[in-house]
């Protein structure tokens, strides 16, 4: 039934996405579908999945259709309110939970996590899932995304090794009173300009302060970069997601800002600059 309406609208692929969209809602692997022909699906799922089909025809992206998202090892909602979480944004929780276990090997607790810009919550909740951080502290200035990051942790709950605390306020202002060994943040870095060149589905459906920032696309990376020097501990981690084609204008910033050492890029696994790592001097 799915992939008849989705092949009547002309959606590419329409068998696999029917299959898709069934196993994104049952929380199951893409092939579940195929495996469990003989699974009885509940009334309420056959309904999200035609209201999933619809959206989808109607231009939004698919996690916004189906209104979920895997991110490492979570199950995450998403909607409008927030930035869906990218591939590229694993690696960069990958990299940190390299370096905090590289220098913990004694097991000791990693401190206090902030995470600058939280969205969904995808990076403090899986950092306090998968690192052993005393607590995790998440700001957004979106009261939206602050709702939708507070039910992915009650969802995620069980799976959750620390307290994780959510904060709404611009930048730095909800953390005045916190220091810590982690300061992380996947900031808005596309410039106004650029946005005319996104494709619609990322352009007319995810939210603009998400994606857009001034100077640039700099402003609000570099706002981080200066007043992180007060919040980080001694040796503390920053920790940056940035556009590829200003990761050296990005570490250059970190490097002139006074308070940093040890700054490096980091690449993706297609092998593109979209990292920026430092040290609290």
């Amino acid at each position: 039934e799915l992939a008849s309406t989705l092949s009547c609208a002309s959606v590419s692929h329409a068998d696999t996405t029917a299959r898709d969209i069934v196993a994104a809602l049952v929380h199951m692997p893409r092939y579940w579908s195929v495996t469990s022909a003989d699974v009885i699906l509940d009334p309420e799922v056959r309904l999200a999945a035609r209201v999933a089909a619809k959206r989808l025809i109607a231009g939004a992206p698919f996690a916004y259709a189906v209104g979920t998202v895997e991110f490492r090892n979570l199950n995450l909602n998403v909607d409008e309110r927030v930035l869906i979480p990218r591939p590229e944004t694993e690696i960069l929780v990958e990299e940190i939970l390299k370096r905090f276990r590289l220098g913990n090997a004694g097991g000791a607790d990693w401190g206090t996590a902030v995470d600058i810009g939280t969205g969904s919550g995808a990076i403090a909740l899986s950092l306090a899932a998968e690192g052993h951080f005393t607590r995790v502290i998440a700001t957004d200035s979106s009261i939206d995304a602050i709702d939708v990051a507070r039910t992915n942790a009650a969802i995620s709950r069980d799976a959750l090794r620390c307290p994780v605390e959510f904060r709404s306020g611009s930048l730095f202002a909800p953390v005045k009173d916190v220091t810590g060994r982690l300061l992380v943040s996947n900031p808005p870095y596309i410039t106004y300009e650029e946005a005319r060149y996104l494709p619609p589905s990322v352009r007319s459906w995810e939210p603009p302060t998400a994606l857009l920032s001034a100077s640039n696309g700099l402003a609000v990376t570099a706002a981080i970069v200066q007043e992180g020097v007060s919040l980080l501990e001694h040796a503390g981690v920053l920790a940056l997601e940035v556009d590829e084609r200003r990761a050296s204008l990005v570490a250059e910033l970190v490097m002139s800002a006074g308070g940093y050492t040890n700054v490096n890029v980091v690449l993706d696994l297609t092998g593109r600059e979209r990292f920026v790592f430092a040290s609290r001097a």
